[in-house]
């Protein structure tokens, strides 16, 4: 197993991850490696503009009736 080392962490910084950690009962090791693996499962940025673009192509110029989907919406909570 690889081993990380982060330099330069403001005190600032290492003391709130630190607290963060006792108030989950976690090692800070394993609150880092919570966040990373977190933080790494999400899209890039890149990643997520181009999603958003595809998505907006796909309904670029598809009429919606938003009545319908209103009443259909409130159906589901009748």
């Amino acid at each position: 197993m690889a081993t990380l080392q982060v330099k330069n962490v403001p005190d600032e910084l290492y003391a709130a991850v630190k607290a963060r950690a006792v108030r989950e009962h976690l090692t800070v090791s394993d609150l880092v490696l919570r966040n990373l693996r977190r933080e790494v499962a999400l899209p890039s940025r890149d990643e997520w503009i181009a999603d958003v673009t595809a998505r907006a192509e796909a309904v670029r110029g598809r009429r919606i009736d938003v009545q319908s989907v209103m009443d259909e919406v409130r159906a589901e909570f009748e």
